[in-house]
């Protein structure tokens, strides 16, 4: 569906953000395929979903999903990756504060999601209209 929505935000730092998700699947896959031998084919899914208030960027991916409390994704200096500094979804949730949205972690049925996706990582940026 064609929508001619405009939404006023930091195009550069949500780029950024965008593109740490897609960054953080792309490294969770090869874990999931690789170490845990959970997955055949590595894929991700994106979609924008329009709501009456907000709009939401999903990405979602078949990995091994969150190893980590919800909660503590965004903390500082956290993190499940061997060689990872924990700063990349902090550094998201703050750039995602400033422009009045925020990042979260929804559970599989928030949203039309393909089945395939259920197990692995789900992340939503939320925008106000």
């Amino acid at each position: 569906k064609k929508s001619n929505l405009k939404i006023n935000i930091a195009k550069g730092l949500v780029e950024g953000v965008i593109i740490n998700l897609i960054d953080n699947s792309i490294y969770w896959l090869e874990v999931a395929k690789s170490e845990y031998k959970s997955i055949e084919d590595k894929k991700i899914f994106i979609n924008i979903v329009e709501t009456e208030k907000n709009v939401h960027i999903i990405v979602a991916d078949n990995g091994t999903g969150f190893l980590l409390n919800t909660e503590e994704l965004t903390q500082p200096f956290v993190t499940a990756k061997k060689s990872g500094m924990g700063l990349g979804l902090h550094i998201a949730n703050e750039i995602m504060l400033s422009d009045k949205g925020k990042i979260d972690f929804p559970d599989f049925n928030d949203y039309e999601i393909p089945n395939e996706f259920k197990g692995g990582a789900i992340v939503s940026l939320i925008f106000p209209k």
